[in-house]
């Protein structure tokens, strides 16, 4: 058989075509460039061996993003991957390294991200110079080495530090009209900053976020009355920080996020977000106008009634809130004033209730949710119920029916923490018979409470497990003619698998 011809069909001899090979080098210069964007650095530079072209190519990344992943060590096993630690003298050596031979045109992001601390001050300077002369658009310095989840329970055991180091001090030269008007987003985590005497703010910055900055409530102030342009603002465990206040109008914020600042005793807005999101003790909240706010995220830390603040507190004052999630500590019953106030826009709400007192907390309090918004189509209902080991029995007595009322909206329903107490059949029952529209109702027992909050689940699985899921099926699934009811079975770990009892 002839290699470079083949046989046709009437026995004429003919060359085969040759299929021209496809070399990356011969890609055009921007297709290339898109490509190697897409590659993380350290990948993208290792390219440049491969011709001249695409170490041009590359020396143009527009995403300059250095980490433990980026910068990794070059050691790899088929069976494990990349090992070996990556140290702080190694890290920096690599950044220098891709800095040194990037041509420092047409940034977008630029990114580090890697436990550093004012020790490292020479070096991070450099880093910070080269994202102010490229005209970096989107710049992040995270000098924390670590998760952002696990300040919660840094803070939570009190207000020390992990680290013991100081934190890195931006350098003035960041913060001058000039060199920071090419910002558009600006995310700082376990730095230090302090604002120039001369700040005139940033003037394209649209998203600013503080997570774990050394910085004074002048500091915060000045920068939010500065830069005009804010859509996005977060500022997460500050240690400093005890009043966020907004002395200008921010016309353009769309969302807030604050996030466990320790000694914060009140936030004043002058501005009207779409979202906004808080984690920490109930402190006071001014806010000049709520006409656009439609989704409320707030969990308190101290204790609070949900019903209370939920009709008289700052959800009651945004007339067009959507979407409400909130978690409070409750311990003590709460008389919910009547009067004709109603969430005619709310349609998703999430209750997550940690009940430490079994005497002064009453479940069926909550049905209440249902008379004060009318079009509510979601409702998720996740409960703690501390100290709470008796499920319902006929000893307890009659069931108690709660007053009338039909509710034409609510389709899904979800109940978590369900442990079979009286009052949580109660509640869980009138739901049931009070949503004429619903679709859906799933009752669990299984903890859900958020920002790991609840105890381990091991503490709870195999009574309080099995009772939940007894009594609601008993009780809850009995009184379901429309099939819409689900009990949720959670396996308990103290019982064989199926595959354990197989082996």
């Amino acid at each position: 058989m002839m290699r470079n011809s083949e046989q046709c069909p009437h026995g004429a001899i003919a060359k085969r075509r040759k299929v021209p090979k496809i070399s990356l080098c011969n890609l055009p210069m921007d297709i290339l460039s898109m490509i190697l964007s897409l590659l993380p650095i350290n990948d993208a530079v290792r390219t440049s061996v491969l011709s001249k072209k695409l170490k041009r190519v590359w020396c143009s990344h527009s995403n300059l993003t250095f980490d433990k992943g980026t910068m990794r060590k070059t050691y790899f096993r088929p069976s494990t991957g990349y090992y070996g630690v990556l140290r702080a003298k190694e890290f920096i050596t690599k950044v220098d390294a891709v800095l040194h031979q990037h041509s420092g045109m047409g940034v977008e992001h630029m990114e580090i991200k890697f436990g550093l601390h004012s020790k490292h001050a020479d070096h991070i300077d450099k880093w910070v110079n080269f994202a102010i002369a490229s005209r970096t658009k989107e710049f992040v310095i995270n000098l924390s080495g670590r998760p952002k989840s696990t300040y919660f329970g840094e803070l939570s055991c009190g207000n020390k530090r992990i680290s013991s180091e100081e934190p890195y001090n931006l350098p003035s030269q960041l913060f001058s009209p000039s060199n920071g008007s090419y910002l558009q987003c600006l995310e700082l985590r376990t730095v230090c900053l302090q604002l120039p005497s001369d700040f005139k703010g940033f003037l394209n910055l649209k998203s600013l976020s503080l997570v774990d900055v050394r910085i004074t409530d002048e500091d915060v102030h000045s920068v939010l009355s500065k830069c005009n342009l804010l859509e996005f603002f977060e500022i997460a465990y500050c240690r400093m920080v005890t009043r966020i206040r907004m002395l200008h109008s921010l016309d353009r914020l769309k969302h807030l996020v604050v996030d466990i600042c320790p000694k914060l005793q009140e936030i004043e807005l002058n501005c009207s977000p779409t979202t906004l999101k808080y984690v920490g003790a109930f402190i006071p909240l001014i806010s000049v106008s709520t006409s656009r706010l439609t989704n409320i995220s707030m969990v308190f830390l101290t204790y609070q009634s949900s019903l209370s603040y939920i009709a008289t507190g700052f959800p009651s004052t945004s007339p067009r809130l959507e979407t409400l999630t909130l978690l409070c500590y409750e311990h003590e019953k709460t008389i919910v004033p009547e009067g004709p106030f109603k969430f005619t826009y709310l349609r998703n709400l999430r209750l997550e209730l940690v009940i430490s007192d079994y005497g002064k907390i009453d479940v069926l309090d909550y049905a209440y949710l249902l008379k004060i918004a009318p079009f509510m189509e979601t409702l998720e209902l996740p409960m703690w119920m501390v100290g709470r080991n008796r499920p319902y029995c006929k000893e307890d007595g009659e069931l108690r029916i709660g007053l009338p009322h039909k509710h034409t909206h609510l389709k899904s329903v979800r109940i978590s923490g369900f442990f079979g107490h009286k009052d949580q059949v109660e509640l869980a029952l009138h739901i049931l018979r009070s949503s004429i529209a619903l679709e859906k109702m799933e009752i669990t027992p299984k903890l859900e409470i958020s920002n790991n909050l609840a105890l381990h689940d091991c503490c709870y699985e195999k009574p309080h497990y099995v009772d939940g899921h007894r009594i609601a099926t008993e009780f809850v699934c009995k009184a379901d003619y429309r099939n819409v009811v689900n009990v949720v079975k959670v396996p308990s770990s103290l019982e064989p698998s199926a595959a354990a009892m197989e082996a």
